[in-house]
């Protein structure tokens, strides 16, 4: 097995991601013995939250690690159970401690770059731009009505806005621009739902009225569209469309990224970019559109919709497209200091509601990067020999 993918479900077990298959293929990993890497990954970490200052801990907070541990292995094949007991005297430190404990951690200057690198994922808020100019900060502390307007009454429940048509007559486009650390949810007057993502904005009408419901969307949204016979719905983005055919997909459509894709979780859709032939998707299948064309292959779904549950997921991606997503969750500018680091690739998987700290170790601790935050900018090198 390529030690790429043992780094993935290594880490995917660290941070609670792992898929059902995924669970099975990593508990096989567990089974085997002669499985150098897997030790050896498992042994570094071990060695270094032994040598290396730890965080502070309580005995109660370690209990409840250990419990957690140890009750894992109870739900592993008999076979496997007896290997267990390596694993998990390093895992109650991995689970308890990593992600604390690297949010701080350098080899170098710890304290230094630990200050440097506590930047949150970005917290702008949520804004909805009424038809006519208005704009309102959209407090995700707020329930109940917002604004009523043009045949829809508008309200709010935490990180969700609401529109029921009120019979008035129909007109107007709302739009709702997430910059916050979290994903937000707009039902439109259909009942259909967009789940929108960092970064990312849908315009739509308050209330739908013909034989066409189109909304238009950039950056990364989540639809459930409630489907209607004879009635189309519509998102368009950059020079592309996707008509509903009854269905839940996903839409990553943002502007500085080298391709938009298309997901299909369940129904159908059909998904057309300007100058090429409309493709019909299947549940499990993605339309990547790039210079080419449409190009149609079978995904991991959750994978693909990973960032619906805070995660950030990557199979053998280069450092610069891992990147620019981190780039948008931490609003920070990336510098390349040495363009070889660009292409090193990466398979694994971190949380998106961690300090900036934490993202960065998990590439330094995976090796031949580093980094250096001044401010808002991450300059990024290949690390220093060491003597």
């Amino acid at each position: 097995m390529e030690k790429d993918r043992i780094i993935y479900l290594y880490q995917r077990y660290i941070n609670q991601t792992l898929s059902s298959p995924e669970l099975e293929e990593f508990n096989a990993l567990l089974a085997d013995k002669d499985l150098l890497p897997l030790h050896e990954l498992i042994d570094a970490d071990w060695d270094a939250l032994k040598n290396d200052e730890l965080l502070p801990v309580s005995d109660e907070r370690k209990e409840a690690v250990f419990q957690y541990v140890t009750s894992q292995a109870q739900q592993l094949p008999e076979r496997h159970q007896r290997l267990w007991p390596r694993y998990a005297a390093a895992a109650v430190l991995l689970v308890g401690l990593s992600l604390s404990y690297l949010a701080y951690r350098n080899h170098n200057a710890p304290n230094a770059l630990a200050d440097t690198e506590q930047i949150a994922p970005v917290q702008q808020g949520v804004v909805l731009m009424l038809a006519k100019g208005q704009q309102i900060r959209l407090d995700r502390k707020h329930n109940g009505q917002i604004a009523s307007e043009n045949g829809a009454q508008i309200s709010q429940h935490d990180s969700s806005v609401a529109y029921q048509a009120t019979g008035g007559p129909a007109s107007g486009n709302n739009t709702v621009s997430n910059n916050g650390s979290e994903k937000f949810s707009i039902t439109l007057a259909d009942g259909s739902t967009a789940i929108l993502d960092i970064g990312s904005s849908l315009t739509y009408p308050v209330a739908f009225s013909g034989r066409l419901r189109e909304v238009r969307m950039s950056g990364q949204a989540y639809f459930k569209v409630k489907h209607q016979n004879g009635i189309r719905f519509i998102v368009r983005y950059q020079n592309q469309s996707t008509e509903d055919i009854g269905t839940e997909f996903n839409i990553a459509a943002y502007a500085d990224e080298p391709s938009t894709k298309t997901t299909l979780v369940a129904g159908a859709v059909k998904v057309s970019l300007a100058g090429a032939p409309a493709v019909q998707l299947k549940p499990g299948e993605q339309a990547v559109a790039a210079a080419g064309g449409l190009k149609v292959a079978e995904v991991n779904l959750e994978d693909a919709t990973s960032w619906l549950q805070g995660q950030l997921v990557f199979h053998n991606e280069t450092l610069e497209n891992i990147l620019r997503h981190v780039a948008r969750i931490y609003n920070v500018s990336i510098v390349w200091e040495d363009q070889e680091v660009r292409k090193l690739t990466f398979g694994g998987a971190v949380t998106r509601k961690e300090k900036l700290a934490t993202v960065l170790n998990y590439f330094r601790k995976a090796g031949g990067v580093d980094f250096k935050v001044e401010g808002k900018t991450v300059h990024v090198f290949k690390p220093k020999r060491k003597n």
